[in-house]
């Protein structure tokens, strides 16, 4: 020992002697590790080392003295100094390591920096079992706290001891160095645990910290801890269809495992589905199967959980059979509704509908007032999404007082003398009356019960099924049909009844000819004028001339009459002229001329009656002071016209009346023609 001391003195102080000519590391020693029984092998190089220089390595335990040069210290046996000497190269090789050659070894020589040169040895002895878990190994309530014990026996140097809950490191326990035991152990402690920690995969692993040399090794506890269950509802609203299957889910969540019952609310007798655990099948679903259905979890925990699953069939509308096929209502009623009551799923829709028509009223159905005209056929129209519409009929049967339609025309009825009158009664109710009654009352008050046939009176009576009408037809109207016309019918509720007044008024027509009719005498009579004055002129013409006159063609056209002549006049004469006149539309002749007697002035072809001829007191002749009362005047118009023209007068409330008007002919289709009587 003391010569040891002696040798690394003489060493220290040859190193200090030759500072000035210090080497330079080429390669510094670093510290490493080998396996118990493995072999080592410590680097170390110079540069610009001198023949002079020596090379030593010193090692535990206390830096003793192992090699100079190329030397070995004999009680190494198991070192060596390896490499090319020539290059400065002086390793040092161990083999069968052994634990005592665990320690800090230093290469060095005069001149360098002796705390470069040092470098640590470990030699690694494996530990020879995963850790032991202590704790932890049974069913824990949740609440309770839990102590883990992870204990790593042997190995060499002392494994850190790590605590990892899943993958997440919670605890690192690393030897110190008074640790003096053989083996290594690492407590855990959890407070509380929760459901949360259930299942949960807790690992110690020990670690020498060489994982080049050899692998942690590690034991795991999976923590078994009972709570309570919780319920969790997937679908909390299920729909379906009726008819069809349905599936009600309750997922529990609790250790150990839960039993889980269904029952359904407000329901007290056995579900006719079949549980199986968190399932409730329902087979053939109806619409009495909605509701709402709990599932109760139980695992001996308390609390038990439960929860709700509420399931909701679509079926179509249905309508309450209840409503009445016929309801019946009194006539004139006020504010009437009748509600319809529907179900189904969705909620439908409730419309009112008259039937074979594409009217509709929201529900309940309302009348603000109540007439014939809302008796009638109605459906209850009930639809939904997904379903054909539904509906049911009932008809409203209105029953009362008669009720006269058409009450808003005209109570005064005008009509000419000589036409038609037509008057009517249209009565709606319900019992209908047994008869429609017709009386007349006159100007004067007087009242009369109308039959059908009597005095031009025709009476025509209709029955429906709701409705009664009468007409009432009075032909030939004269003023004495004035009046008024009373329609009245009853029955068990009561009487009604209508007054129309009937005027009578002349007939335009007869109007209109009497003025076309004096209009055509006025022109007549002018035109008659004009033509005696020409007459006058041809009378003068003859006398001077001295014609014989045989006679006077009928047929012969009139010579046209100067617009200027408008009066008769005399002659040189002194002979009276003849009067024009008018008679029947007929133009008389002028008499043949007074200045010859061997000719009669009836020899000109007309035949006169004595009636209107006198003799002249100056001259003795006979002059005519009238026509005789059959000429006329021939039309000379086509065969089957004439001068008649037909008027067409119309009347509102009664048939046409034709009218026939007679017109002058103008003087060039005339020609004369006398008549004997």
């Amino acid at each position: 020992m003391a010569a040891d001391s002696k040798g690394l003195l003489i060493a220290m102080l040859m190193i200090s002697t030759w500072t000035a000519y210090a080497a330079k590391y080429r390669v510094i020693p670093k510290s490493t590790a080998v396996l118990l029984g493995g072999t080592i092998t410590m680097k170390c190089a110079y540069d610009e080392l001198t023949p002079a220089d020596t090379v030593v390595w010193l090692g535990p335990p206390n830096f003793k003295l192992i090699a100079t040069g190329k030397a070995v210290n004999p009680r190494f046996q198991r070192y060596a100094i390896t490499g090319d000497h020539s290059k400065g190269e002086f390793n040092l090789a161990i083999r069968e390591a052994r634990l005592r050659d665990e320690g800090n070894y230093k290469c060095s020589t005069f001149g360098v920096d002796e705390a470069e040169g040092l470098a640590e040895l470990t030699v690694v002895e494996p530990v020879p079992a995963p850790p032991d878990i202590d704790g932890g190994d049974g069913p824990v309530i949740h609440g309770h706290s839990i102590l883990l014990s992870c204990v790593s026996y042997g190995g060499h140097p002392l494994p850190r001891l790590e605590w990892y809950n899943g993958t997440r490191l919670v605890q690192s326990i690393r030897p110190s160095e008074q640790w003096q035991m053989e083996d290594m152990v690492a407590k855990l402690s959890i407070r509380r645990v929760s459901r949360w920690e259930n299942g949960v995969n807790y690992t110690c692993k020990a670690d020498q910290g060489f994982p080049d040399l050899v692998k942690p090794v590690a034991s795991s506890r999976v923590l078994d801890i009972q709570y309570p269950p919780e319920v969790f509802i997937p679908r909390p609203s299920i729909f379906v269809k009726e008819g069809d299957l349905a599936n009600l889910t309750c997922l529990v969540d609790g250790n150990p495992t839960s039993t889980v019952t269904w029952r359904k609310l407000d329901h007290h007798h056995s579900l006719a589905g079949a549980e199986r655990g968190n399932h409730l099948i329902l087979h053939k679903v109806s619409r009495y199967d909605a509701g709402v259905y709990q599932c109760t979890a139980d695992n001996g925990i308390p609390p038990v959980d439960v929860g709700t699953v509420t399931l909701k069939v679509r079926y179509p509308p249905w309508i309450d059979p209840s409503m009445k096929q016929t309801i019946t209502v009194q006539y004139d009623n006020d504010g009437f509704s009748l509600d319809c009551l529907a179900e189904g799923n969705p909620k439908p829709h409730i419309r009112w509908r008259r039937k074979n028509t594409n009217l509709y009223w929201d529900n309940p159905l309302r009348f603000n007032r109540v007439d014939y005209g809302v008796e009638g056929t109605y459906e209850c129209v009930a639809t939904n999404e997904g379903f054909p519409e539904v509906s049911k009929e009932t008809k409203i049967d209105v029953i009362g007082l008669p009720h006269l339609l058409g009450q808003d025309l005209a109570e005064v009825l005008t009509v000419q003398s000589g036409g038609t009158a037509r008057l009517g009664c249209r009565i709606v109710a319900d019992p209908l009356p047994g008869r429609i009654s017709w009386i007349w009352r006159s100007k004067q008050g007087i009242e009369n019960t109308l039959h059908d046939g009597l005095n031009g009176i025709s009476i025509n009576d209709k029955i429906t099924e709701q409705e009664m009408s009468s007409a009432l037809t009075v032909k030939h109207v004269d003023i004495g049909r004035a009046g008024t016309y009373i329609c009245q019918a009853s029955n068990i509720f009561g009487p009604v009844k209508r007054n129309i007044q009937l005027e009578v008024e002349e007939s335009r027509t007869s109007l209109f000819i009497i003025i076309i009719a004096t209009t055509a005498s006025a022109l007549a009579l002018m035109a008659t004028m004009a033509f005696g004055c020409v007459l006058k002129k041809r009378r003068v013409t003859r006398k001077q001339r001295k014609p014989t006159v045989h006679g006077v063609s009928a047929s012969r056209p009139m010579p046209p009459v100067p617009k200027y002549i408008h009066a008769t006049s005399t002659i040189d004469s002194g002979v009276e002229d003849l009067e024009l006149h008018e008679l029947d539309r007929a133009l008389k002749p002028h008499p043949p001329s007074r200045g010859r007697d061997d000719k009669e002035w009836k020899s000109v072809g007309l035949a006169y009656s004595g009636f209107g001829i006198r003799q002249s007191s100056d001259t003795g002749l006979v002059h005519s002071t009238s026509l005789p009362p059959y000429s006329t005047v021939e039309r000379q118009l086509p065969d089957g016209e004439d001068n008649i023209r037909h008027l067409t007068t119309f009347r509102e409330d009664g048939p046409t009346v034709p009218v026939r008007i007679l017109l002058p002919l103008p003087f060039s289709q005339a020609r004369t023609t006398s008549y004997s009587p």
